[in-house]
């Protein structure tokens, strides 16, 4: 008996879902190994999720039981659900998925069977999420050019659950086990998914112009170009809001800045970066940038826009000048 518990964005918990089952199933009747139950539906009773979960299958070796949306389960419905699940045969495997918290008698009850967890969501790390589409085509056996996973992670942003219908296309374009280029998979690829506030102010941070002015771009499909100018004013007054006051470490950017202490870190690190001199000619773009979009320069919104990512990209990418130091005594 294996257990998986996926949880997470209800998108990306049906991409994760179909993968896992598809694994399980391999090259058996999925019509008669899984069977598949949905707690959210109104005729969902719970003894035909019993009966499968303590029952031999008629005609395969092992079966696959799936309870969908366990945070719709009734109250009514647990004790019985946990007493399942610990009498559950060895040659069912159980997948549960929940977008919401798993009760704890029915979590201790999944620790007891060392269930897998599975998270299915939104990845805000671009190094990660080169990873997780990397994991994805493999999974779907193909062989692909280096560069596969980063162009589609890079073109679909956040939209992580588009990555299933791509693959597939590809699927039933190139057949199993193809070995992808570039040009195979950019053909596929529709129209640029969203993308997080932070997929801007990384590449702003470390000097990548290129990706940067994508990332407007990208950005300026759905959100107004005051909009981007309020989040990189917000991100630099932040950077300001440390300067002399003696920070050190991302805990003590937390107590000024509060929110999280991963972000406190990143907005302490490019402070580090800039310094007091960096951050007032930042300040300074964003205020010019801003006199400009209220009609202070004859140009295009999107080219404001695209000057001050460029010169803000170049400022995050300048070398800081060495501090000068105290002469001896």
């Amino acid at each position: 008996m294996a257990t998986y518990l996926i949880s997470g964005d209800e998108t990306l918990i049906s991409l994760e879902l179909t993968s896992l089952v598809d694994r399980l199933v391999g090259d058996n009747d999925r019509s008669m190994m899984v069977d598949d139950f949905d707690c959210s539906e109104s005729t969902f009773t719970l003894a035909p999720v019993i009966d499968a979960l303590t029952t031999m299958s008629l005609f395969l070796e092992r079966k696959v039981v799936v309870v969908r949306h366990l945070h719709d389960l009734p109250a009514e419905h647990v004790d019985n659900f946990v007493a399942a699940i610990d009498a559950c045969i060895d040659e069912a495997d159980l997948v549960i998925t929940s977008t919401g918290k798993v009760l704890k008698s029915i979590n201790d009850a999944l620790k007891r069977v060392k269930a897998e967890t599975i998270g299915a969501v939104v990845i805000s790390n671009q190094g990660e999420r080169i990873k997780w589409v990397e994991s994805k085509l493999v999974e779907a056996g193909f062989t692909y050019s280096a560069d596969a996973a980063r162009l589609i992670s890079g073109w679909f942003g956040g939209d992580q659950a588009r990555v299933a219908g791509l693959i597939a296309t590809l699927t039933s374009t190139y057949g199993e086990g193809a070995k992808l280029s570039r040009s195979d998979i950019e053909i596929f690829l529709g129209e640029a998914g969203s993308i997080a506030p932070w997929d801007l102010t990384d590449a702003i941070d470390k000097g990548d112009a290129n990706t940067a002015l994508v990332m407007l771009h990208r950005m300026l499909a759905d959100s107004h170009p005051m909009q981007i100018l309020a989040l990189l004013a917000n991100r630099y007054a932040q950077m300001m809001k440390i300067d002399g006051r003696g920070v050190r470490t991302a805990a003590d950017a937390v107590q000024i800045l509060g929110g999280k202490e991963f972000t406190a870190k990143k907005v302490l690190e490019q402070y580090q970066r800039l310094g007091s001199a960096g951050i007032s000619r930042a300040i300074s773009l964003i205020a010019t940038a801003d006199l400009d979009l209220r009609g202070g320069k004859d140009w295009e919104p999107e080219l404001v826009m695209e000057v001050l990512v460029a010169r803000l990209a170049r400022l995050g990418g300048a070398t800081p000048a060495p501090r000068a130091r105290a002469g001896k005594r």
